[in-house]
């Protein structure tokens, strides 16, 4: 779909190499997807090594309404995750609980317990590194044809394992790779027990807060600012907003701990640049080690809520991406550059991962 994109990435950001200031590489990024028409707007954000950071935007924040600005927020969907494992390792290190401990040591007294497939023989581990085997609640029947119904209300924690409890497992745990939004669900039941504090605390008072991320919020209720309003497709096949006048049509708070958060590239491009560089790296060793292979040729794995590929020489990169309620996000950190790089748009059909780790991979072939 952004095929238009990727073969000018390489001759754009040549640029970025020829001057100090990258916005106007950054800028025809986000100026071609919007031509490509399948995205009203878009936002980029690159964070230097020294934290210097540059901008982009494009587009229209809702359909024939105001721009997209560097303010402007989105849903972040699954990047969310990669909070969730900064604090379960943050939590290991400070030797609060034991990564490889079965979840019944904290989840056991659960209704829905006795009815999980081997929750005897998961551990907190396999659940953060999606080895467990627990079925997506969002490939859910139940919750598929539950979920138009409940607007305000939404889901909470219990009700949303209740659907997938009974359901067969993907694989044996800890022997496979199976992405599954229900795992972290589990995670934030996991650091609530363990802390006795409600999971959106925990994220405020131990990364958003220290790093600054002022632009990121828990997402909680329907009403944020600067909001961009999400875009799906609707049954006529034009765009449907999820969104409007920063205010969600519904509530998406049951994404919790497997998401849950809205936030900006900026904000995410620091967050990852803390997580690849020194402030977050003690949490970073515990993320990355014993990660689960997903192409061992290819040297991809899933670390603890986080995409990790190993490269010669110590080289690694560090990647997720989000896609939710009609918003699309993906950031990378990159340690052969020593950048960071997010991009959000307010469009599902809009391929963030697609182009930020072309986008990437275009910095790391001009050496830079």
């Amino acid at each position: 779909m952004f095929n238009s994109i990727l073969p000018v990435l390489s001759l754009l950001v040549a640029s970025i190499g020829l001057q100090d200031n990258p916005v106007p590489t950054l800028t025809s990024v986000v100026e071609t997807a919007v031509a490509a028409d399948t995205v009203p707007g878009v936002s980029i954000a690159l964070v230097q090594a020294d934290g210097s950071a540059h901008t982009a935007v494009a587009g229209v924040a809702e359909l024939h309404g105001s721009a997209v600005t560097p303010d402007t927020r989105f849903l972040a969907g699954s990047i969310g995750k990669t909070f969730a494992a900064v604090i379960a390792a943050q939590l290991s290190l400070e030797g609060q609980l034991d990564l490889d401990a079965s979840i019944s040591t904290w989840l056991a007294d659960r209704p829905w317990f006795a009815r999980l497939r081997n929750a005897d023989r998961i551990t907190l581990r396999h659940l953060l590194n999606h080895s467990a085997g627990i079925p997506d609640y969002l490939e859910s029947e139940g919750f598929n044809s539950a979920d138009p119904e409940r607007g305000e209300r939404g889901f909470t924690p219990d009700e949303i394992i209740d659907y997938v409890a009974d359901d067969t497992p993907s694989g044996e745990p800890g022997q496979h790779y199976a992405y599954s939004d229900t795992h972290f669900i589990l995670v934030g039941l996991i650091l609530e027990s363990v802390t006795g504090e409600r999971y959106g605390d925990l994220v405020r008072e131990r990364v958003i807060e220290p790093l600054d991320l002022a632009d990121t919020q828990v997402l909680e209720g329907r009403g944020y600012d600067n909001l961009a309003s999400g875009h799906q497709r609707g049954p006529s096949g034009g765009l449907a907003p999820t969104a409007s006048d920063g205010r969600l049509n519904r509530n998406y708070d049951y994404e919790w701990a497997a998401g849950g958060l809205v936030s900006s590239p900026t904000d995410l491009a620091r967050f990852y640049l803390a997580l690849g560089g020194d402030q977050l790296a003690n949490e970073r060793t515990v993320m990355m080690a014993d990660a689960n292979p997903i192409s061992l040729e290819r040297q991809i794995y899933y670390g603890l809520g986080v995409f990790v590929t190993h490269y010669p020489d110590n080289a690694f990169r560090l990647f997720h991406g989000g896609d939710f309620a009609g918003y699309r996000s993906a950031v990378v950190y990159d340690s052969r550059t020593g950048f960071a790089i997010a991009i959000q748009a307010n469009s599902k059909a809009f391929d963030a991962p697609g182009v930020v780790l072309q986008l990437n991979a275009a910095l790391v072939n001009e050496g830079l």
